[in-house]
Formats: structure tokens, sequence, C-alpha cells
């Protein structure tokens, strides 16, 4: 990648900039027809797919991984250039606000389109990248923005296996820049085998635009602009000193030579090892459920896991007695770091914040050592404190060690199966809410939410008064509240109206999105559930948040 030298902000709060001062590249850019052989394309594309598995493993998608934005420098080395469009995942929250970015229908995965590109979006376009170095075009698209995968000639040679699982319509089915470097690596051959980069002929100087391009000849390559909403790159309260701390390390690798020493090389067994800001990867496939094991908590009569308890972001282990449950250990993913100024220990590379036990629960935070945005937290909650058999910390410690273990092998395991396309998991919790339904609620900013983990909680607070407003997601079975009742929202949806749920002053809306079958064929619900805080015993809090939940409800998608 280029390397980054400065950032700089200008101005002041939400009116404020951020300049990147980065590398000038002169060689030129791969934005002009060319016909590579496939072997030196698989050469630029590993130099390519280094650069995005380190800004992966930052938590960072490039979003515009295109010919244009590859320069090459005199010394004939390929960069990833133009990070206009990038983007944090995994939940962190960002300063500057929301805006359009421009998109490449050529080389963007059919995801981008709706405005939810993630890592395995950057894999697609490097795949449509290479199609059109030895090609000349990028490949041809079907129904759904689907690449036509027999459309894929015999003239990309050894690249046809690894180009077909990288232009997969499913994002979930394609390799990681990881595993693309390792395939195109293994294309490559001996460098000295590699014809030379002819920098005059097939480089242009390098020049970047948002304005549409005119058609080459052919029509081949003509750029249109489609906006989209982006969450920025820099994260809430960053100053130009800090935001060199996120800066990625610019792995390359050289034509002719060595990888760079940084380059992200796979342990021992194919299993990948990642940096400690990618432990958790994608929110939507991470699997908490893999960070806890129902067989460790003998001294229980029975342990029963359960996948479909609260948020997307939560496993629990629920330790039963007679029948009943006793304990409720569970796992949850955050996009928070670690607490400050708090006595922790490490294991091996797994950094674990012990909490004293407060009340009928106690809680271990950990992430791995370096990790910068997310954690995760274990807790054991009693819920029949009568039938507890050890101490709540000592629970909540054989559960910790079950995930420190998981973490110091690597990455957290990916689900499997992963959410259906219409799950209320694909959905931005903080979309559902714009400005003009919120500015029912007195000192509320409708653009300064509190986000958290996969975006499937956000929350707002009141800079006037005590109003607080929290959107989340939540599975499982319907609440059971004797003071519950019932109502229709939006579409005509159940929704659950819960008084004074968390507190006095407050309210709980659940909305019913869809039912599913889980685990033993039982009917489970995925809800968005909206809580207001805040408004006092008089401020008859559930009216306002029964309007709330129904602007909610109304801006779903069909369940």
């Amino acid at each position: 990648m280029v390397t980054l030298y400065d950032a700089v902000r200008a101005g002041k709060g939400k009116k404020a900039t951020f300049w990147l001062v980065m590398e000038h590249v002169t060689g030129g850019s791969l934005d002009v027809p060319v016909k590579m052989v496939p072997q030196l394309a698989a050469h630029i594309g590993a130099q390519i797919g280094a650069a995005l598995a380190a800004l992966h493993a930052k938590g960072i998608v490039h979003c515009d991984v295109k010919p244009g934005n590859i320069v090459i420098t005199h010394d004939r080395v390929a960069k990833l250039a133009d990070f206009g469009a990038a983007y944090r995942v995994d939940g962190s929250e960002t300063i500057t606000p929301n805006g359009p970015i421009s998109l490449t229908p050529a080389y963007a995965a059919p995801e981008a389109f709706r405005a939810a590109p993630e890592r395995a979006s950057d894999v697609f376009s490097l795949g449509a990248t290479l199609h059109w170095l030895v090609t000349g075009t990028p490949p041809l698209r079907g129904p759904g923005r689907a690449v036509r995968l027999e459309a894929i000639g015999p003239q990309v040679g050894p690249l046809g296996g690894v180009l077909t699982a990288m232009l997969q319509h499913d994002p979930r089915t394609r390799p990681t820049a990881v595993e693309s470097l390792n395939a195109l690596a293994g294309i490559v051959g001996s460098p000295d085998q590699l014809p030379t980069l002819p920098l005059t002929s097939v480089t242009k100087p390098y020049t970047d635009t948002v304005a549409d391009v005119a058609d080459p000849p052919g029509g081949q390559r003509r750029r249109t602009t489609t906006l989209i909403r982006r969450r920025p790159l820099l994260t809430a309260g960053v100053t130009a000193g800090t935001a060199l701390a996120i800066a990625v390390p610019f792995i390359v690798m050289r034509l002719g030579g060595e990888a760079d020493a940084d380059k992200p090389t796979p342990p021992a067994g194919g299993a990948t090892r990642p940096s400690a800001s990618g432990f958790i990867g994608d929110p939507r496939t991470a699997d908490p459920c893999a960070l806890l094991d129902a067989t460790v908590f003998g001294r229980y009569e029975e342990a029963e896991l359960d996948g479909d308890e609260g948020n997307f972001n939560r496993c629990d282990v629920i330790l039963k007695e007679h029948g009943e449950d006793v304990v409720d250990v569970r796992v949850e993913l955050d996009a928070d770091p670690l607490p400050e100024g708090v006595a922790r220990k490490t294991t091996g590379r797994v950094t674990v914040v012990e909490r004293t036990a407060e009340g009928d629960a106690c809680e271990r935070a950990m992430a791995v050592s370096g990790a910068r945005g997310n954690s995760l937290r274990v807790t054991a909650a009693a819920r029949q404190p009568a039938g507890i058999k050890q101490p709540l910390c000592d629970t909540a410690d054989v559960a910790a060690g079950i995930a420190v273990k998981v973490l110091n092998r690597g990455e957290i395991p990916r689900r499997s199966p992963g959410f259906p396309a219409n799950s209320l998991a694909q959905q931005d919790a903080c979309t559902l809410l714009d400005a003009k339904a919120l500015e029912k609620v007195p000192g509320i900013d409708a653009k300064d939410p509190d986000v958290g983990f996969g975006r499937w909680d956000c929350q707002w607070k009141s800079t006037t008064s005590e109003f607080e407003v929290d959107l989340r997601f939540d599975q499982g079975g319907l609440p059971t509240d004797k003071n519950a009742r019932s109502t229709r929202l939006g579409d005509n949806r159940q929704a659950i109206v819960l008084p004074e749920h968390e507190g006095p002053g407050s309210c709980r809306v659940e909305v019913v999105y869809r039912h599913y079958t889980g685990v033993d064929r039982v009917t489970g619900t995925e809800r968005v559930a909206l809580v207001l805080k805040g408004a006092g015993r008089k401020g008859r809090p559930c009216e306002l948040a029964t309007e709330l939940a129904g602007s909610a409800a109304a801006a779903l998608p069909p369940g």
C-alpha cells in the first residue's frame, strides 16, 4: 500500500476535516488497456492480496479495489492506493459524518450495491481486477450482478480456479485475503521466469477523480457513480496523533523479490493466525458459541448450550438443577476495548480483566493483547441463587478459560450455517430511527449514536435531559412478563409493550420481525427491541416508546 506519512486535522468539532499525507507514486496506475500473462497478474494480485490482508486485520475494508487504484513504482512494486471509500468494520464508531462515495460497478461485489460491503467484497474486487489484467475486460455479470462464472474463459489459464472462488456471489463462500494471497503466490512460479513489467507502455500517471469517465473504445470501461452511505475510516475521538496509530502496516511483495517480513503467514496446519485487532473478524460470521463448552460444568446436573438468547453477539450455557435454570453463563462479543486502569492478567496472547462479583453476577472481560477495537465478556449470572453449586466467579473463570484457549488458537471460529439473508443480523440498527423520528425526544442528536457490536445495537442519549433511547436486536422466545400487553405496529407487525421493564420511567417495546425454527424444532422470533429511559413516572414513557418503535418497524424490510 502507498505509505501514509501523516494525518492532519483541520477545524474543530463536527466541522473538522482530516487530510492524509501519503506517498506520491510516479510510476502510474494500471487503468489502461493491458493484457498480462496470468502469472504476472497473479504476482501483482498477490501483492495487493497482502495489502488487503493487512487492512482486513485492522478492521478496514478498502471498498474500491480496481486497476485504477493499483499504482506501480519505478522499481516495479505494485501498491494499493485511494482510501477515500475505506471504512471500519466490526462495529467501530466513527467521528466523520456518513457521506456518499463513488462505486465502480465493473469491479464492485454484489453486496456493495446494497451498501453492505465487507472484507469479502475486497476479495471479489481483486478477482475482477485480475480478470481485467489478463483479458482486458471485467468479468461478465448476470442477474443480481452475479458474475457469470461459466464465462470465465481459458485465457485466464491457471487463474481459473482462484478467480472462480474469489468471484462467488455469496461473500461467505469466497476465500479470505490471506487465502487468496496464498493461492495467487502458488501460481506465480519462479520470479526470474516472469516477464518484465514495461512501465512506459502499461501505466499512466495516477489521478484521483470522482467525475464520470467517458467510455473507451468498445465501451468496456465506463465508470458510473453510484451513491451509497459509508462508515468512515477515522474512529471516535481521533486526533492527528491517534489517526497514525490506526494506520495499516504497508505490506508489499516486490516483483522478482521476497515477501515483506510483515506479510501475514499462516501457521502450520493451514489455519490462519490473525493480528490482534482482527481476532473477531466479520461480526456476521463470528460464532460466540464457539467460545463456550457445555461439558465443563460438571458440578451441575445439566448444562444446555443456547445460541438463541438475546442479541446476535451472544451465546449462553444454562446450568440446571432439578430441571430449573440456576445459572446463566454467557459470552458476548463487544465493540468496546478493555477498560483501562484495572487489574489484568495475560495468558498467551489473551489479556483478561477480572471484575469483582456484583450482586448476582460475575464478569470477565478479555481481548487479544494489542486489540484496539473489540473485546468480549464472559458473565456468570444467578437465576436461582438457592441452587448455585459453586461461587459465580469460579463458574465465570471456568468459562473464561475455554474462551482463552480458543482465542489463543487464532481467530474466533465462523458460524455454520450463517445467518439467512432475511435475518435481522443483516440489518443496521442505527438506520431504523432517523432524525425525524428522534426529534420527538428532547436533546437527542440523531447523528451521534453510541454504536454497539455489529451495529446490532444503537443508543442515543439526550444532552438536555435524562432521556435515553436504545434500539437493539433480540431473539428467542417472546417475553412473558405479567404486565406485558400486545399491539400492532408498522406493517401490522406484532409488538409487545413492557412498562417499566428497565426501571421506573422506562418502557420496552419489542417488534416481531420474523419467526424461525431453532434447535430441537423450537420456534423462536427475531425482534427489534426499543427501550426508552428517563421519562419519569408521569412522563408516559410507553406512549413515546411505542411511537418510536412504530417508526423503527416502518423502516424494516419485509420479513
